[in-house]
C-alpha cells in the first residue's frame, strides 16, 4: 500500500495517496504554484530560527 498523506481539516481528515494529491493539484495550477511559494517560504523561516537560536546559543557567543 502507498503511503498516505494526512490533511487535517476543521471537522475531517483526509488521507490521500501521492498521486491523489498530484491529481487533484494538477487540476489547478495557480493551487499548485500557491502551495510551493507557501511551502518554501514556511522552510525559509524555519531555517532563519534555528539560525538565530544558534546564534543565541552558540559557543562562540560572549558572556555578559
Amino acid at each position: 500500500m502507498s503511503r498516505l498523506i494526512e490533511i487535517r481539516l476543521t471537522r475531517c481528515r483526509l488521507f490521500l495517496t501521492e498521486p491523489e494529491l498530484i491529481s487533484l493539484l494538477a487540476r489547478d495550477p495557480e493551487l499548485w504554484k500557491a502551495a510551493i511559494k507557501r511551502g518554501k517560504a514556511i522552510i525559509r523561516a524555519r531555517r532563519e530560527r534555528v539560525r538565530r537560536a544558534n546564534d543565541l546559543t552558540g559557543p562562540d557567543r560572549p558572556l555578559t
